[in-house]
């Protein structure tokens, strides 16, 4: 296969989507854990409040 393929080029892409999605979902992930503690501690600070 010759560097000019443009199958090379779709597996490129592919690959970089794949990366993309995978930082995308751990970024998300970080956030909602964040926002899950960040609600654990104002519940444990107002135990009245739900």
């Amino acid at each position: 296969m010759t560097s000019d393929s443009a199958f090379n080029y779709f597996e490129i892409l592919m690959l970089g989507m794949f990366a993309a999605s995978w930082l995308v979902l751990e970024w998300q992930g970080k956030r909602l854990d964040r926002k899950r503690e960040a609600e654990k501690a104002s519940n444990t600070a107002h135990p009245d409040k739900h």
